[in-house]
């Protein structure tokens, strides 16, 4: 008789493979800053950015190189008319309080990214959305020259903001500014709770603002973009 698979003795076990790190990019001549945009779970960067400008890029981009990669790891959700491109960054068991599978490859795949186009010391802004936001801190604190992070939608654990201190890869500008943006009618992220976490990281020496849009749910928005844009200009 065969024996039950619960009884067989198998371990898991891992091997390093390489993923596709797809993304999207706007370049400028002679770019003062690098905006790399992070959308949220389940979303890909076009669609991010497509909700936050729909057709035009804001005046305040116009010396702004741009990046809006996927994350590595494919979550495509099943419509009505097929599978519709979805992406996520890493994989966090809420329940558990346990990271399943870390944001290290993302983090790899945004460093790769940055070096191709050769963006490794121009200034830099991080725009996250939920999953994306939490993303930012972990990826700045990798990367050389970032001046803000803009968390939209997204919560702020104070572990995640480490400062200079307990980072040495933050550039000399730190720690960075964090700005939040948040809806009143989030029903993900509820609105006193973030504002309190953002409050948190001020005290600890943060700078940074935190912007209620009234009304808006746990989306992009064109009313985001446009606090998203004067944030931008701060820095042109």
């Amino acid at each position: 008789m065969a024996e039950s698979p619960r009884e067989l003795p198998l371990k898991l076990e891992k091997v390093e493979t390489t993923l596709p790190f797809t993304f999207r990019h706007r370049p400028v001549d002679k770019p003062k800053l690098l905006v790399l945009f992070l959308h949220g779970y389940s979303d890909h960067g076009g669609s991010f950015l497509k909700r936050l400008f729909q057709d035009q890029w804001p005046e305040s981009f116009a010396r702004a190189a741009v990046l809006a990669p996927n994350g590595p790891f494919p979550v495509p959700v099943k419509s009505e008319t097929g599978w519709r491109e979805a992406y996520a960054w890493y994989f966090y068991d809420e329940k558990a309080g346990e990271m399943m599978i870390s944001p290290e490859t993302a983090v790899r795949g945004c460093e790769q990214l940055i070096q191709k186009f050769g963006y490794e010391q121009i200034p830099k802004v991080i725009v996250g959305f939920s999953q994306g936001g939490f993303l930012a801190p972990h990826l700045a604190t990798h990367l050389n020259g970032v001046r803000e992070i803009i968390g939209i939608a997204t919560g702020f654990r104070e572990a995640y903001y480490p400062l200079s201190s307990e980072a040495p890869a933050i550039s000399e500008v730190t720690p960075w500014t964090v700005t939040g943006i948040q809806g009143s009618d989030d029903e993900v992220f509820p609105l006193a709770e973030t504002r309190a976490a953002h409050a948190a990281l001020l005290r600890r020496g943060y700078s940074g603002e935190f912007v209620e849009i009234p009304k808006l749910t746990h989306v992009a928005s064109p009313e985001v973009g446009s606090v998203v844009a004067d944030r931008i200009q701060t820095w042109i």
